[in-house]
C-alpha cells in the first residue's frame, strides 16, 4: 500500500508524470528522465499528443504508472523514473492494478495508437498467477476501456480497473453497431431497458449529453449536428453541449448532415442544406418507389430520379405504377390522370397514350406481349400495348375499372 500512496501523491503533486518524458523515434519510443536519455522502447501504454493543427506526433502521454512498456516483442513496466519495475516476460501489455496484475489481451500498437483488435479483453491475475476475472473489451479511448464484465451490461473502466461509468447501459444500436468512442472520446449509451433513454458520456465517465433522449447519433460524427428525437418521437439536431440546433418538427431527418438533406415534416417535405438553410420548394408527399421518387407540389404529381431530377413533371392528379412486360423487363412505365382522364407515360415524361380515357380497366402487371392496358371511354373499351398501339377497340371490356 505505500507504493499506490507514492504513486497517489505523484499524480497530485505531478503534472502526470514527472520529469519523465516520452518521444517518437525511427522505430518505437524514447524515454527521457530529467532531459536524458533513458531507454528505448518499441511501444508503451501511452497515447500520442499532437503538434499543433499537425498530424505528426510531438510525444506521448504515459496513461498510469508503472508504465507497460515492450522491448524486444515482450512487456514490462517502469516507474516514472524510468527505472524497470516488472520483468520483461509477457507478450502482452500488463497493468498493475490494487485488483492484481491485468493483462491485456487483443489490443494492438497500430500507428503509435491503440486499438481493439478482434475479441478482447483484461485478465485479471493474482499474485499465484491464477485467472481471477475475464471482462470484456469493445474499444479503447486514452486508456479508458468500454467493457462489460457480462457481456450484456456496458460501462467504463479506467486503467487501473476503476469504474468510472456504472456497467448499467447498452449500444444505442439494438445490434451493437458503431458501439465506441468517437475520435475525441464520446460515446452514446442507452439504458439498459424497455424504452431505455440515450445520453453521450466522454472517457472519463462524465455525462456530456444527459439520458433524455428516445433517440441519438450512434456514432457521433458531427458534434454541432448530433440527431435525436425527443419524448414525442419528433427528430431535431443538438450539438455536443445538448443544445438545440434544429427544432424538433420533423418526422424524418438524416442521422449525418450532408450538403442536400431531404427532411420530413407533419405535412412537407423538403431539403435543407448544410447550413440548415431550406433548398428549393416544399413538397407535399414525396416517396421513394424503386430508383425513383414521387412527389405531389401544388396539389400535383410527378417523378424524379434517384438524383432528384425532375423526370415527369407535376401535372397530374395522381400517377400510379404500371404493368410491365414479360419480353422486356427494363420497361418502365405509368399510368398518369390529368384533368380526370388516364394515359400512359414513360420515366422520360413521352406519353405512350396520351390522358383521354374515363377508366382504367384490366391493370395486370406482367402482362404478355399481346395485351398491354385496357382503358375505357363510355361504353367503348379500347386495349393497347407496350408502344401506344391500339390492339382491340371495342371488346368485352374488364369486369372491374378504376374511374375519375
Amino acid at each position: 500500500m505505500k507504493y499506490w500512496c507514492w504513486i497517489g501523491l505523484f499524480f497530485i503533486t505531478a503534472k502526470g508524470y514527472g520529469q519523465m518524458t516520452i518521444e517518437p523515434d525511427h522505430s518505437g519510443i524514447l524515454v527521457k528522465t530529467e532531459g536524458q536519455a533513458t531507454e528505448h522502447y518499441e511501444s508503451c501504454w501511452c497515447y500520442p499528443i499532437f503538434a499543433k493543427d499537425s498530424d505528426s506526433i510531438q510525444s506521448f502521454e504515459p496513461i498510469t504508472f508503472p508504465l507497460p512498456v515492450s522491448k524486444n516483442g515482450k512487456w514490462g513496466a517502469i516507474d516514472k523514473s524510468g527505472k524497470k519495475v516488472l520483468d520483461f516476460n509477457f507478450s502482452n501489455p500488463v497493468l498493475i492494478t490494487e485488483q492484481g496484475k491485468v493483462k491485456l489481451e487483443n489490443f494492438e500498437w497500430k500507428n503509435q495508437q491503440w486499438e481493439v483488435v478482434d475479441t478482447a479483453f483484461l485478465t485479471v491475475i493474482d499474485s499465484n498467477g491464477t485467472v481471477q476475472e475475464k471482462i470484456r473489451v469493445l474499444d479503447v479511448y486514452k486508456g479508458t476501456f468500454l467493457a462489460s464484465k457480462d457481456n450484456y451490461f456496458w460501462g467504463l473502466l479506467d486503467s487501473e480497473l476503476k469504474t468510472i461509468f456504472p456497467f448499467e447501459y447498452t449500444s444505442s444500436h439494438f445490434q451493437g453497431k458503431q458501439f465506441r468512442f468517437n475520435p475525441k472520446g464520446y460515446i452514446t449509451f442507452r439504458e439498459n431497458k424497455a424504452e431505455g433513454l440515450h445520453g453521450v458520456v466522454n472517457h472519463k465517465g462524465e455525462v456530456i449529453i444527459p439520458f433524455k433522449w428516445k433517440l441519438l447519433s450512434y456514432l457521433i460524427e458531427d458534434e454541432a449536428h448530433i440527431y435525436a428525437a425527443n419524448e414525442h418521437k419528433k427528430r431535431g439536431y443538438i450539438d455536443i453541449n445538448g443544445r438545440t440546433v434544429l427544432p424538433f418538427i420533423y418526422e424524418h431527418l438524416p442521422r449525418v448532415l450532408k450538403d442536400s438533406n431531404l427532411v420530413k415534416t407533419k405535412d412537407y417535405t423538403f431539403f435543407l442544406n448544410a447550413q440548415l438553410q431550406q433548398i428549393g420548394p416544399k413538397y407535399q408527399a414525396f416517396n421513394k418507389e424503386g430508383d425513383v421518387y414521387f412527389f405531389k407540389q401544388n396539389g400535383k404529381w410527378g417523378i424524379m430520379d434517384e438524383h432528384f431530377k425532375i423526370i415527369v413533371p407535376n401535372k397530374y392528379n395522381s400517377i400510379m405504377d404500371g404493368p410491365r412486360i414479360k419480353d422486356n423487363p427494363d420497361f418502365r412505365s405509368y399510368i398518369v390522370v390529368e384533368n380526370g382522364k388516364y394515359g400512359l407515360t414513360t420515366l422520360k415524361g413521352e406519353n405512350i397514350i396520351t390522358p383521354q380515357f374515363e377508366c382504367l380497366c384490366g391493370l395486370g402487371y406482367y402482362a404478355p406481349s399481346g395485351y398491354y392496358v385496357e382503358f375505357k371511354k363510355g361504353e367503348v373499351s379500347y386495349k393497347y400495348n407496350e408502344k401506344g398501339e391500339l390492339v382491340e377497340k371495342g371488346g368485352k371490356s374488364s369486369g372491374a375499372c378504376f374511374c375519375e
